[in-house]
């Protein structure tokens, strides 16, 4: 499961999927993304990227 927001996997990490959390490119927090940001959600994410073509292509290259 793929979602901006790491609150937002919480169901899908409690439903067996593995999780990826979509940071913005060259991701450093600003004021504004914190709130985004859960540390009570920490562990429902299982990966995290700034580049989803990248982590899916990693994912075919390993799986191949």
């Amino acid at each position: 499961m793929f979602e901006d927001l790491a609150r937002n996997l919480s169901v899908p990490k409690s439903l067996g999927m593995t999780t990826v959390l979509v940071v913005p490119r060259n991701f450093e927090p600003t004021f504004s993304e914190i709130w985004e940001r859960d540390p009570a959600n920490e562990d429902d994410v299982d990966f995290v990227t700034d580049d989803l073509a990248e982590f899916l292509t990693a994912i075919v290259d390993v799986t191949a």
